[in-house]
């Protein structure tokens, strides 16, 4: 697992097991999708790049954070971000 649920919930100061579930489901929907726009399964690789990691705790944190209200503008900044961190480690011929 590239982010584990006891990293989130400290990047979140969350203290409860409550939410547990939802983290969960969050750390994997965002590791998909770092997974997708770089075309490597990050599940499968030895060793992850610290971008990464900050990548989908970036996306997994947002989706939290947001989960009761729409911002674009927030959506936007945010995967502009994932985005730039991802980038230097796509693999080119994934996508030819």
């Amino acid at each position: 697992m590239i982010v584990t649920l006891a990293e989130l919930k400290a990047h979140l100061r969350i203290l409860t097991n409550d939410e547990d579930t939802l983290l969960s489901t969050l750390i994997a929907q965002a590791t998909t999708a770092a997974s997708d726009y770089c075309r490597i399964d990050w599940l499968e690789e030895d060793e992850v790049p610290e971008t990464v990691r900050l990548a989908v705790l970036l996306m997994a944190s947002h989706f939290y954070e947001y989960r009761d209200s729409s911002d674009k503008s927030a959506y936007t900044t945010m995967l502009s971000a994932f985005r730039t961190l991802l980038y230097p480690n796509r693999k080119l011929e994934g996508f030819f």
